[in-house]
């Protein structure tokens, strides 16, 4: 997927005196279609946020341990023995978004591995070194006191929402179920960015209708008013948390939550350290390597085809408070330097005008362009004019 060609052609964006309020409205109105195009997102970023963020709660909770996961299941691992294993498993699953999680040997130092709704011990070795029986003393019998516990109930299907992505998983009893949740979560958000792992199983119970719609309505009100956002069905009741920027955002989705009758575990977003803030630049500019965003040719409307790109960008730059993020156009060499300087500088306000209307805080936004002055080469220094067509990011501590 490349830029189109207007930019390498000089070809007018625009007057360089079309206000930022006209922008804007087409920003919005391009923004309303944003079911439209994309590119499907694979779960392993999800996996990755999650020990991105598990790994840094265990880091901050003084744990010498490191996560991986396979969906929402995570293993810990640690440099040596835990003095309370059981409070580095709590700390993993207190982050949104975490199933279980369990850990390894190397976490115990008993080489068995444990998680917190089962308990594994070790097999005796199948063979015993001999031994010389010095005395036989026969003792009275023991009655060992069986403790119970009453797991908690489990997840029967779930959305996830972060960085612009609603993830659906577990299982419904019926395809009309499934359907629903899919169609609804696709007008959350951009039907890209929506990935179904919902299983129809006849023999899960169908959920009360009033507590189905309580669930369709929270997850479509997620994406307009938090950072992240984790809601389940366990079975018997709708359990929802995430996180917000501020208290618009949370006394909207409280309302929401309100109305369903459901009382939600919300905290605020996290400041980013230096270090997080480095990392986010990388991530987003990974992101636009990928999935380029592209204009029609000519012009600063931002394509159908990259909208859902938008969104994800969005989300990941609500991730952090404490960061400003910087939106850089540029252009390839081809054609009239002041016409293509105009249209970087129109293009990189578009995209940041439409990060505002996707919820990112203006005040953490700024634009410009470069025209053709940052060109990309390729190794015998040619340049490469779609790589050079483009819209990147910078991220520094505000």
């Amino acid at each position: 997927m490349t830029f189109d060609t207007g930019a390498a052609h000089g070809e007018r964006g625009g007057s360089p005196s079309r206000s930022r309020r006209s922008i804007l409205l087409g920003g919005a109105a391009a923004l309303a279609v944003l079911f439209v195009g994309g590119a499907v997102v694979q779960l392993p970023r999800i996996e990755t946020d999650l020990q991105s963020r598990v790994d840094e709660r265990l880091a901050i909770d003084g744990f010498a341990a490191t996560s991986s996961f396979s969906g929402q299941d995570g293993t810990l691992r640690c440099s040596a023995p835990l003095p309370d294993p059981a409070a580095a498993v709590a700390a993993a699953e207190s982050v949104w978004g975490v199933r279980s999680a369990a850990l390894d040997g190397s976490c115990t130092g008993d080489g068995a591995t444990t998680t917190s709704n089962a308990v594994t011990t070790s097999a005796a070795p199948a063979t015993t070194p001999a031994t010389t029986v010095l005395q036989t003393t026969t003792l009275p019998p023991t009655t060992v006191a069986v403790t119970t516990t009453t797991a908690a109930p489990a997840v029967v299907f779930g959305a996830q929402f972060a960085d612009g992505l609603i993830v659906l998983s577990g299982k419904v009893g019926s395809d009309l179920e499934r359907f629903a949740l899919v169609q609804r979560a696709q007008g959350a958000v951009a039907p890209a960015n929506v990935i179904n792992l919902v299983v129809v199983d006849p023999t899960t119970a169908t959920v009360p209708p009033d507590s189905f719609g309580s669930f369709l309505n929270l997850m479509a009100a997620m994406p307009p008013n938090l950072v992240s956002g984790n809601l389940e069905w366990n079975g018997g009741s709708l359990v929802v948390s995430g996180s917000y920027i501020d208290d618009t955002g949370r006394a909207a989705f409280g309302a929401a939550a309100a109305a369903a009758g459901v009382a939600p575990t919300l905290t605020v977003r996290a400041t980013a350290t230096a270090d997080q803030a480095a990392a986010l630049e990388i991530e987003l500019n990974a992101l636009v390597a990928a999935e380029p965003i592209l204009f029609d040719k000519g012009s600063t409307t931002i394509s159908l085809s990259s909208l859902a790109t938008v969104q994800k960008v969005a989300g990941i730059a609500k991730r952090y408070a404490g960061v400003s993020i910087d939106v850089r156009g540029h252009t390839d060499s081809e054609g009239d330097p002041g016409r293509n300087l105009t249209l970087s500088q129109q293009r990189a306000a578009a995209v940041r005008d439409a990060l505002v209307v996707l919820g990112v805080p203006a005040d953490q936004l700024t634009s410009q362009g470069f025209g053709l002055t940052q060109p990309i080469l390729d190794a015998a220094g040619n340049e490469v004019p779609e790589l050079s067509r483009r819209v990147v990011f910078g991220v520094t501590l505000a």
